[in-house]
């Protein structure tokens, strides 16, 4: 990945949270009352492989809203971050690949995951709102990957790896 590769990522994932967050804050804190829930992904919550600028923002995305989270509840202002996994929506076509990987991880992808459908996933998001849940995973895949980073990222490490490599194989085999 080039430097505009980066600063495109981390404007849109990470400036874009922050602008939109800083803006309904400022009015939450006002009126004394409001809950802000930030998007990231399940990679915001562990290491993912061949996504390094994705996951930076994202795991940033995950640390400004749980410091937010602590900083505005007492001033009445609640804040979730939502970390989905592999929803149905059109982001997949909508992404740009710096490398020749995107059919072998559509394939290696496609072999290990079955994407949640959207409304399911507004309506875990709803419930875990509801709930005042500060970091929502979405999918089983997100859960999982949570969960285990937080009992051994060493683990985490491990499975990555093997990831990476299969994805190299499959590649190497197109």
């Amino acid at each position: 990945m080039t430097l505009d590769h980066w600063r495109r990522i981390v404007d849109v994932n990470l400036w874009g949270v922050i602008y939109g967050t800083m803006s309904a804050y400022r009015v939450m804190v006002e009126q004394g009352f409001g809950h802000i829930v930030n998007t990231s992904f399940a990679a915001g919550l562990a290491p993912a492989a061949f996504a390094t600028a994705y996951v930076t923002t994202k795991h940033a995305v995950v640390g400004l809203s749980t410091s937010l989270r602590a900083e505005g509840a007492g001033l009445g202002v609640k804040v979730s971050v939502v970390c989905p996994g592999a929803i149905s929506t059109g982001i997949v076509d909508a992404m740009v690949y710096v490398t020749d990987f995107r059919d072998a991880l559509e394939r290696l992808a496609g072999a290990r995951f079955t994407m949640m459908e959207s409304a399911r996933c507004a309506r875990v998001i709803l419930r875990g709102v509801e709930r005042n849940k500060a970091i929502i995973p979405v999918t089983g895949f997100a859960h999982v990957l949570w969960w285990f980073n937080r009992l051994n990222p060493n683990w985490t490490a491990l499975v990555f790896r093997k990831i990476v490599a299969d994805l190299r194989a499959v590649r190497v085999e197109s």
